[in-house]
């Protein structure tokens, strides 16, 4: 009897499948053709099967809307479109927690402020013993220039080794630079990364939470050629070949001393003897194919001497040649009228 019943009951549901089934095989199509004339059936014409269509019961009830096929431009737009919104949401979820980090790490702006000065100062201290072995370099270097320079006053040639020394020292003295010129543009990014910190800091503690692409960490420029004050960036080594002159004669202009060195890729002024003069080195800084024009300046080794290097006016010179540079470049790039 039990055997019965299953087998009635199977029988039963066989025939409600194929019933639905034969239904949903006979529904009925609606489209509209190409002139704008609506039509019904069973099956759509094989022109039209791409096209927008509904599928209606035996009531005339509608029971599916087809929408028309994508094209393949179109599916590949809202992949990419996905794969956006995706990375968005992943970059969303990792300022978050970007900015727990923040707020874990600081209880307040003046924690904030404090890191900064200390990252800032250890920059400071390995700029200072930088400059210090620039500065032994550079008188290093006046020594074996004068020798060769007494040399060439007794008729003699100087020697090989001499002129090996010569190139050598120049060579140290401009990798010294480089160094001093990538800390400071360091302290500009240390600066930047803080003052931006400070400000989230700020917009959390009042309740900011990210939640969109405008509430993203700022977008980092690391290998971004940072400006660096008394450094002017060529735009090609054939502009620094044409300002190289302009470049000594400027600082031959502003120093308070009379020239020392002359190099390939460096002047030198004279270390100041009295605590009102300043002296000032130029140098050509090559690094990864970028090229700098850098100025340096020199204090007398006072607490006078510091106080003036530290003055508006002497500081304000770093710009003045930065500006005189940039001056001198954009003239020259200028066609002349006779051309």
């Amino acid at each position: 009897m039990l055997r019965y019943f299953h087998t009635s009951l199977l029988f039963v549901l066989s025939i409600a499948v194929f019933t639905a089934t034969a239904e949903a095989a006979t529904a009925i199509k609606k489209w509209v053709d190409a002139n704008g004339v609506t039509h019904y059936g069973t099956s759509i014409p094989p022109e039209y099967i791409q096209k927008p269509h509904i599928e209606l019961d035996r009531s005339g009830f509608t029971v599916k809307e087809v929408e028309r096929a994508k094209t393949d431009e179109e599916i590949e737009h809202e992949r990419e479109l996905k794969r956006l919104r995706e990375a968005q949401q992943r970059a969303i979820a990792e300022q978050r927690a970007k900015d727990r980090i923040l707020l874990n790490m600081f209880r307040s702006e003046d924690d904030l402020t404090m890191s900064r000065d200390g990252k800032l100062e250890q920059v400071n201290a390995q700029i200072r013993l930088k400059k210090a072995h620039v500065e032994r370099l550079k008188g290093r270097l006046a020594t074996w220039q004068s020798a060769a320079a007494e040399r060439e006053r007794q008729g003699r040639k100087p020697t090989a080794k001499q002129l090996e020394n010569l190139q050598e020292l120049e060579q140290q003295l401009e990798n010294g630079y480089v160094s001093i010129v990538e800390k400071e543009a360091n302290k500009n990014r240390i600066k930047n990364q803080y003052a931006y910190d400070l400000q989230r800091f700020q917009q959390l503690k009042s309740g900011f939470r990210a939640s969109s692409a405008d509430d993203l960490e700022a977008p980092r420029e690391e290998r971004r050629i940072i400006e660096v004050a008394g450094a002017f960036v060529c735009a090609n080594e054939a502009e620094c070949d044409s300002l190289w002159k302009d470049a000594k004669a400027w600082a031959k202009q502003h120093s308070g001393t009379p020239v020392e060195v002359v190099g390939e890729r460096i002047l030198v002024t004279k270390a100041p003897h009295a605590r009102d003069k300043i002296s000032l080195t130029v140098s050509r800084l090559l690094r990864e194919d970028v090229e700098r024009l850098f100025l340096d300046i020199n204090c007398h080794k006072s607490v006078a001497g510091k106080e003036l290097c530290e003055t508006e006016k002497v500081q304000g010179l770093r710009d003045l040649f930065v500006s005189a540079m940039r001056a001198r470049a954009g003239a020259a790039a200028k066609p002349s009228v006779l051309e």
